[in-house]
């Protein structure tokens, strides 16, 4: 059965709470759709334990307590309300709030009630705004620099961070402090590109600068793909090619092949032209007597011509 208290409350919020009735039956107005989509919906928020960021922790319970209505117990109590549906309000508030801490993290506000004295105990220990608090702060934020090996998104994850806990001390750094800040946080090897966003500019704007270097970041990493891509399909084109050539031999190798094989078959008689020595017969290349009267001539002479009779014959 759904509480009427609740939805009395609820109706005046705008933002209906969801119920055990309005699961199970059809919605007839736009109140009871509201619940029914609330019902089904899943919020994955993780549970503070007291060493995460308590700042992003805040900003989700808040973005719960608003989902669900029960954000006006933060505030001052409306005059149209009772006590009695107040109360209940600020109860189902600080559950909720408690749902979301740490089982450790509940011992010192497991008996609170009330909604804002919930929320001031928590920001009073976790987020105390000493000047000692924002002296580190600050002092993090001015030494912040580039650790090599992450993205530029996780680079601009980390910087937001310590700017949101400024924020939450009620630190306001101007948007062009962030701005230089960021740049003066960055290796000397985006010079470059610090001095292109900065040329000619007397005013530079923290969203354009954070886009501007995310985007650098992709151009990078897209031609450094395309790079390596062509170098692969260079590398095996190279190897297709050495295949061919091992494979079919060249026509000029193949001529190459034949003249040496001829000229290593040619005669004694035919080889290149050798100057004789003094006492060496020119024909024969025999020592001991001239060409003129090289008895091997006149033997070649009588062998040719008992060849010619034989065919004769």
């Amino acid at each position: 059965m759904e509480d009427p208290k609740a939805g009395e409350i609820l109706e005046q919020s705008t933002e209906p709470q969801t119920s055990a009735s309005t699961s199970s039956t059809p919605a007839s107005t736009s109140s009871s759709w509201q619940r029914n989509s609330l019902s089904n919906a899943k919020f994955d928020i993780e549970k503070f334990d007291g060493t995460n960021n308590f700042g992003m922790w805040q900003c989700e319970v808040l973005d719960l307590l608003f989902r669900e209505g029960s954000n006006i117990a933060l505030s001052s109590k409306l005059k149209d309300i009772s006590d009695e549906d107040w109360n209940y309000v600020n109860r189902q508030a600080c559950g909720t709030i408690r749902l979301c801490l740490a089982k450790d993290q509940k011992y010192f506000v497991m008996k609170e009630t009330m909604t804002s004295s919930l929320w001031k105990k928590l920001e009073d220990k976790y987020m105390t705004k000493s000047i000692e608090n924002r002296l580190y702060l600050k002092k993090k934020l001015f030494r912040f620099q580039y650790k090599k090996g992450i993205s530029m998104i996780e680079h601009l994850d980390n910087y937001n961070k310590i700017l949101a806990d400024l924020q939450n001390l009620d630190v306001e750094i101007s948007d062009e402090d962030k701005t230089l800040l960021l740049l003066n946080s960055l290796p000397d090897t985006y010079e470059h590109l610090t001095t292109t966003l900065l040329y000619g500019k007397d005013e530079v704007k923290f969203i354009d600068v954070s886009n501007a270097l995310v985007n650098n970041e992709y151009r990078k990493k897209d031609q450094l793909d395309h790079r390596d891509s062509a170098l692969e399909a260079l590398t095996v084109a190279r190897g297709r090619t050495n295949n061919r050539r091992s494979e079919v031999p060249s026509e000029r190798g193949k001529s190459r092949s034949k003249s040496r094989g001829a000229s290593r078959s040619k005669p004694k008689g035919e080889s290149s032209f050798r100057r004789p020595a003094k006492d060496e017969c020119a024909y024969c290349h025999q020592k001991g007597h001239w060409k003129k009267d090289c008895p091997n001539k006149d033997k070649s002479n009588v062998n040719v011509a008992n060849k010619a009779d034989n065919e004769e014959d």
